[in-house]
């Protein structure tokens, strides 16, 4: 079975250490500007923003950074740093939405041994690799430094460096209520794909039914695979069922035509829903699309000047033209700037053709 889905981030993108606590951050700025001199209001009208998510664990933050202007999604990285026993690792990797491609990978590691400090940094570009290596220490009087460099930018095209073939990175992790397996594949053309693995994820509503979820990434394509095992167990999550019957309550079919994951981390809530069939009811949410991943910060919290929340949603269609098959981004924000007056924005973009709706808002009362 195979259908277009996310994380990223993200779905995004999802790491129970007991004892270390976890924690999912962000945050989202807008900028608008307007030139009356301009010839016409599209002309005149400038907006960027950027949306910034992190998720923490440990001694690691896995981070994602969206740009989007007025014309649609421009950028897309994600990072990741943290600590592998002595050793320091960070790592960044880059796509361009606009032409749905590949744009960088690069992760340095780190560390200091005694006397003897070192880091390498390996970076691979579309059939291009390079790696430097770098030591430093000190013995009685005498300093010594040494920088090795390998990858040469004159390489025939269609030829890697280093004779460089594949790379596949895991990295375990807890997100919500259930452990995640994650496995990334890069080769000599940069990114090839992400799978992310859940077994055995528990459904509060069928106790004695669990289910085994791959999910995969692809630049131009994402995919879900769900298979059922009959055990017991708990979770943050529901299915979204059908049911075919005729009778006296015979029960001919039942479909599994959806899934949402619901949590809290932090103050900050996350809510994933998936919906690919066609005999339960479609949650209102998504709208025309299949898919959802939602971050909601602050309902209700103090900001600097009064009761501050936040809601940044992204939608998933089958066989969009857009990077992972996004879709469309929304995002909501509300502050009491008193007890009598409230600041409100509203923003709608397809990630294809830019802004369907921006919206301010001010809420007076007395």
């Amino acid at each position: 079975m195979r259908h277009s889905l996310l994380l990223g981030v993200l779905v995004v993108i999802a790491l129970s250490l007991a004892g270390f606590g976890e924690s999912l951050t962000g945050s989202w700025s807008v900028d608008i500007g307007l030139n009356p001199q301009s010839a016409s209001f599209s002309d005149a009208l400038s907006i960027e923003t950027e949306l910034r998510v992190n998720y923490s664990i440990s001694d690691w933050t896995f981070g994602s950074i969206t740009e989007i202007d007025k014309t649609g999604w421009t950028d897309q990285e994600f990072s990741a740093i943290g600590k592998l026993g002595m050793l320091s690792i960070s790592a960044a990797l880059g796509f361009d939405p606009p032409t749905v491609s590949f744009e960088k990978w690069t992760t340095t590691v780190s560390g200091t041994f005694a006397e003897l400090s070192f880091y390498a940094t390996f970076e691979l570009y579309d059939e291009d690799a390079f790696l430097t290596l770098v030591g430093s220490g000190t013995t009685g009087d005498v300093d010594v430094n040494v920088t090795v460099k390998f990858g040469d930018d004159d390489d025939p095209i269609g030829e890697c460096d280093l004779d460089f073939t594949t790379a596949t990175i895991g990295i375990d992790f807890t997100f919500c209520c259930t452990e995640v397996e994650t496995t990334v594949y890069f080769d000599c053309d940069g990114f090839q794909r992400i799978v992310f693995r859940a077994d055995d994820i528990g459904l509060p509503s069928i106790p004695w039914l669990t289910i085994d979820a791959m999910l995969e990434f692809t630049v131009q394509s994402k995919s879900l695979a769900l298979n059922p095992n009959f055990e017991f167990g708990s979770a943050c999550m529901e299915l979204y069922v059908g049911v075919e019957t005729t009778g006296n309550l015979i029960i001919d079919d039942i479909y599994i035509d959806g899934i949402k994951v619901e949590c809290t981390i932090g103050t900050v809530g996350f809510t994933g829903i998936s919906f690919w069939g066609s005999h339960a009811t479609k949650p209102g949410v998504l709208g025309p699309y299949w898919e959802m991943y939602q971050i909601e910060s602050g309902a209700g919290a103090d900001g600097c000047c009064g009761p501050l929340s936040v809601e940044v949603a992204v939608f998933f269609e089958e066989n969009s033209a857009n990077l992972f098959d996004a879709a469309m981004l929304t995002g909501e924000v509300s502050i009491g700037v008193t007890e009598n007056l409230t600041f409100s924005l509203e923003l709608e973009m397809d990630l294809g053709t830019g802004i369907d709706l921006w919206t301010f808002g001010l809420d007076v009362v007395w």
